[in-house]
């Protein structure tokens, strides 16, 4: 399967507002601050890394609009839906955190909701249900949106790990820090209930946590 690259007469997306006073989950390695951006750091994602107009990489973030939906968009995401038994060794776990964001100010980010994709002539299973072996291809589209449409401060879609909740990636040069407020935040590597949490989604879809 191959991902079509994003017309060069891409259409303006259609753009949600994620509105101040917001709260978001970030699931993130543990060395990272609560409310820091990769730095284009660490393995490819289905949107990122993303590249400017000069190709340069900008910073980014990811989050959930639930606690549940950032854990299977991170610690769960490569477990296979058919494996017969799921696991999820505890050391991956103890080597995230979370966080509990506020959003300060109204962000304008582009919608990849199905209607949203059909807009392009694409269709949702091809950039958000698609291989990760297909990871560079479908960074091409949030490539193209950040380059084509200077107001678009990031990137809305279904999660595809845990429908119907809400999934968010923020670019790092339009997007600071300092817009998002740590409400709370915990490491893995010490704080058990974040453990408990992570168990409690297992349970859901049949994900065990090996010692």
């Amino acid at each position: 399967m191959a991902i079509r690259k994003p017309q060069a007469s891409l259409v303006e997306p259609n753009l949600v507002t994620l509105e101040a006073g917001a709260l978001v989950h970030r699931v993130h390695v543990r060395n990272y601050g609560a409310n820091a951006f990769n730095p284009c750091r660490g393995s490819p994602t289905r949107f990122a890394p993303v590249y400017d107009a000069a190709g340069e990489c900008v910073p980014s973030l990811y989050a959930a609009d639930t606690l549940e939906a950032a854990i299977h968009e991170t610690i769960f995401h490569d477990v296979p839906a058919a494996a017969k038994r799921k696991t999820v060794p505890r050391t991956l776990v103890q080597s995230r955190a979370h966080a509990r964001l506020e959003v300060l100010r109204d962000l304008r980010l582009a919608s990849l909701r199905g209607p949203d994709l059909r807009r392009w002539r694409i269709g949702r299973n091809s950039l958000l249900a698609a291989s990760p072996k297909l990871y560079p291809e479908i960074a091409r589209w949030a490539s193209a949106i950040h380059g084509r449409f200077p107001g678009v401060e990031g990137l809305l879609w279904t999660s595809n790990q845990c429908d119907p909740d809400t999934a968010y990636l923020f670019f790092g040069d339009r997007v600071k820090p300092e817009d998002f407020r740590i409400l709370n935040a915990r490491d893995g590597l010490f704080d058990t209930t974040f453990l408990s949490d992570v168990r409690r989604a297992g349970r859901r879809c049949g994900v065990t946590i090996t010692v």
